[in-house]
């Protein structure tokens, strides 16, 4: 591995198992009226109501006899993209972090409670710095999304070191990967103990030498 792969760290949705006895965290889903919107990569209009997100896994989990956490963590994930509360979000604004949308988000509990305190973290553009020499990925055709791009399955995730040194640091602190199809949200080791309640904050903040043995 060269330079960067050491700086960066995977924010993920850690994986649950199901077969085990406990209470799950949700895994979000948009309600009707937020899905009708673009959120996943651009801000809603100023003075529009907030995202509202329930537990897209919970009529499964009814037939499974399982139940979900009464108190969510701090941090869920719709698909790739962190929801967090208010105090992480209040540190994210201090970096100006480019390309980061941090829009007002509600989640609704399977037990009907609203959940306010939360923010969605849309990158409204992606940074496609991933290695084609270096990464293990499926090189098959792909999903062509047209102009040339497009996305691939990665294996085994290294970063282009050459592209990196070409963007300042604090314009690379976090982002979303582009030309991927798991469109994975990486941190700088600078910002990333952010996102790390050391088993506690609903994210698993993994290096990118443990993807995907640790996850």
């Amino acid at each position: 591995m060269e330079e960067f792969d050491f700086d960066y760290f995977l924010i993920l949705e850690p994986r649950q198992d199901d077969d085990k006895d406990h209470d799950l965290i949700p895994a979000l889903t948009p309600d009707d009226d937020t899905a009708s919107l673009p959120f996943r990569y651009k801000a809603i209009p100023f003075g529009s109501k907030p995202l509202v997100f329930v537990n897209g896994f919970k009529e499964r989990q009814a037939r499974l006899k399982q139940t979900s956490i009464r108190i969510p963590p701090p941090i869920l994930f719709e698909g790739a993209n962190p929801v967090v509360h208010t105090p992480i979000r209040d540190k994210l604004l201090q970096f100006n972090i480019p390309n980061l949308e941090i829009q007002p988000a509600i989640f609704i509990d399977d037990w009907d409670k609203w959940h306010e305190d939360y923010w969605y973290l849309t990158f409204t553009e992606e940074f496609d710095c991933w290695s084609r020499k270096r990464s293990d990925y499926e090189r098959g055709h792909g999903i062509d999304l047209g102009g040339g791009e497009v996305l691939r399955t990665i294996h085994e995730l290294r970063l282009d070191n050459d592209k990196l040194r070409k963007v300042p640091l604090e314009e690379r602190l976090l982002f979303q990967l582009g030309g991927a199809t798991d469109a994975f949200v990486l941190a700088h080791t600078s910002i990333a103990h952010l996102f790390d309640g050391h088993g506690k904050s609903g994210a698993q903040v993994l290096s990118l030498q443990d993807y995907p043995d640790k996850w």
